[in-house]
């Protein structure tokens, strides 16, 4: 059904044509042969199955239902009767056939001159059955029941435990006592438990997690946590300090590395344990197949690794924090002759997206990255990307664009040098400024190379950077001669400095008519001295045309000028506010 028709309900066209999906169902006629239309045949009321949808919707991301609408055509029931008392009495049978009970929202829409209901089931924070104890989730284009394994994965991204936190029941006998005497509990690998108490001690010496007792560590880390007087091992403390047969209770708690070749053939790893050993493992097997290609910049020869360290790292680490631990799914690193992917279980948290997943956060797993901070395998929360875009962009790389599925994230990174310029303008910067370039920086030199010409406002609306810190980057630039305007103050652009795009040749010949251009400017500059008498720097860049975010221009101008006794101070106009005059012999 192709319709185009007013933009308040074009979207219900949208939605018609996708056909029953994972947010979608349609029913021509609802309940018996007395209300919502006339049916084709005589049949028992049909409130139950309702609910049975209603249930499947809420406990997987909420959706409609269209009443009115033939299943397999789409097409609408002309004799379909909108109903305000009957609907009335449908939210309420739902309400009774429903735990904890659901609300309908209904809407109405004329379509074709018929009047349909559309009925909205909002996304829920709680888990929802039948009144017949049926658990149900939307799957593609009908409703199945949910395994008992499940229950856990929705209950965690609906926020209803933080499943790093989960408690464990194990009858597991101990078999080894601690330092005190004290019994190892039988799920604990003792000497995991010591290897991570000094790990933490050698990289944060004056540690708050650090306690007298293994049991304090433990407890205080949050490995474990106190149920009814008993202490059980969290999901954190199994992944960290469980052993061999603790672990089994997450056998998802593995890395899968494929290695593909260019004939097509693979060699596959695996990494199975504890978090710090499979993290370890994998790390070296990917480090160690780096290769090296040499790229020359003008004068500088630079040598680009086709992924570095920190990619690697905070690629893999980032997998590891944020993954999913609730569902029957493996962490899986492709490796492609031309690009690496890293597929992690789960989908991005609440409130974050592939828009700002750079800014906001949510931690998933909220102990497994305080545990990764204390042995200095992570950071501050969302710092691991903006290691990732420096360390890429600062060697020409092109971004990786995170794209979500259906039960996972996927991020992959290209493994050749895209703009070869940005690694030259980051070498360069380094060298006049003594000090890397950093993230933000980058990013602004990016989308105006890529973007060619860009306004304030387009910078504005693309970039992770705000306002005031992009003003600030831009006339930093500016001054360092990275970046030039162009263009009226009114449709003022950013371009990347034609003295660093040129070949050396153009180079000479550029320089040659800045500096023409310079001696034009100095020119105006007297004239009007010799006509006005004063002038400061605002009335300098209006005289010149100069954009307010390139003032430091005028400054040095103005530096140069009295450094050739053109020009002096004739007074000072409030503070660091200079007026100046045409010198005196």
């Amino acid at each position: 059904m192709e319709k185009y028709t007013k933009h308040s309900i074009q979207w219900f066209y949208n939605l018609i044509a996708q056909g029953e999906c994972d947010i979608l169902d349609f029913k021509e006629y609802l309940s018996d042969k007395n209300i919502f239309g006339k049916p084709y045949k005589s049949y028992a009321p049909k409130y139950d199955e309702l609910a049975k949808d209603v249930v499947a919707f809420a406990n997987k991301k909420g959706g409609f239902i269209f009443l009115g609408i033939a299943d397999e055509s789409k097409e609408i029931n002309v004799d379909f009767t909108y109903d305000n008392k009957n609907l009335f009495d449908l939210v309420s049978q739902i309400q009774n056939r429903t735990s904890p009970s659901i609300t309908l929202q209904i809407h109405k829409l004329r379509v074709n001159e018929t009047d349909l209901a559309l009925l909205e089931i909002p996304f829920s924070k709680q888990l929802h059955r039948t009144s017949k104890s049926e658990y149900l989730i939307r799957s593609n284009d009908g409703n199945r029941a949910i395994e008992p394994h499940e229950i856990s994965t929705i209950q965690s991204e609906k926020d209803l435990i933080v499943f790093d936190q989960k408690t464990w029941q194990f009858n597991l006998v101990s078999t080894e006592s601690d330092v005190n005497g004290m019994p190892v509990p039988g799920w604990q690998d003792i000497n995991k438990a010591r290897s991570l108490y000094n790990n933490i001690k050698n990289n944060h010496p004056k540690s708050s997690y650090l306690k007298n007792s293994s049991q304090e560590f433990n407890e205080t880390l949050g490995l474990i946590k106190e149920v009814d007087g008993h202490y059980l091992p969290t999901t954190t403390g199994l992944l960290f300090i469980g052993n061999a047969k603790a672990l089994k209770e997450l056998p998802f708690n593995q890395i899968k590395y494929i290695r593909y070749y260019e004939d097509g053939t693979y060699t596959p790893f695996e990494y199975k344990g504890d978090l710090i050993t499979i993290v370890d493992q994998c790390f070296a097997q990917l480090v160690a197949e780096k290769k090296v290609k040499e790229f020359h910049f003008g004068l500088f020869r630079e040598y680009i690794e086709d992924y570095s360290e920190i990619v690697l790292r905070e690629l893999l680490i980032n997998a590891v924090a944020h993954r999913d631990y609730s569902r029957q799914q493996i962490i899986e690193i492709r490796k492609y002759p031309s690009y690496i992917e890293f597929e992690s279980p789960g989908r991005f948290p609440q409130g974050v997206d592939e828009t700002n997943f750079l800014r906001k956060t949510n931690p998933r797993n909220p102990n497994i990255m305080d545990v990764l901070r204390e042995i200095n395998y992570a950071e501050k929360a969302g710092s691991g990307f903006d290691k990732i875009f420096t360390a890429l962009l600062s060697k020409g790389k092109s971004l990786p664009i995170p794209q979500q599925t259906e039960d996972s994230i996927i991020i992959r990174v290209e493994a050749d040098v895209h703009i070869e310029k940005l690694a030259e303008l980051s070498i360069l910067y380094k060298q006049l400024t003594g000090i890397d370039i950093d993230f933000e920086k980058l990013i602004v030199l990016n989308y105006i190379y890529s973007g060619q010409k860009m306004t304030l406002s387009q910078l504005e609306n693309s970039i992770f950077v705000n306002k005031y810190q992009l003003k600030r980057i831009l006339t930093e630039l500016l001054d360092l001669e990275l970046i030039e305007t162009t263009g009226r103050t009114s449709d003022l652009k950013y371009i990347i400095h034609k003295s660093r795009l040129e070949s050396t040749e153009d180079k000479i010949t550029y320089s040659k008519q800045k500096k023409q251009e310079k001696a034009r400017q100095i020119e105006a500059i007297l004239r009007y001295l010799d006509s006005v008498g004063e002038i400061e720097n605002e009335g300098a860049r209006k005289l010149l045309n100069i954009p307010d975010t390139n003032a430091p221009f005028i400054s040095r101008l103005f530096n140069e000028m009295m450094d050739d006794n053109l020009i002096e101070i004739a007074y000072e106009k409030g503070h660091n506010k200079r007026v100046y005059k045409r010198k005196t012999t």
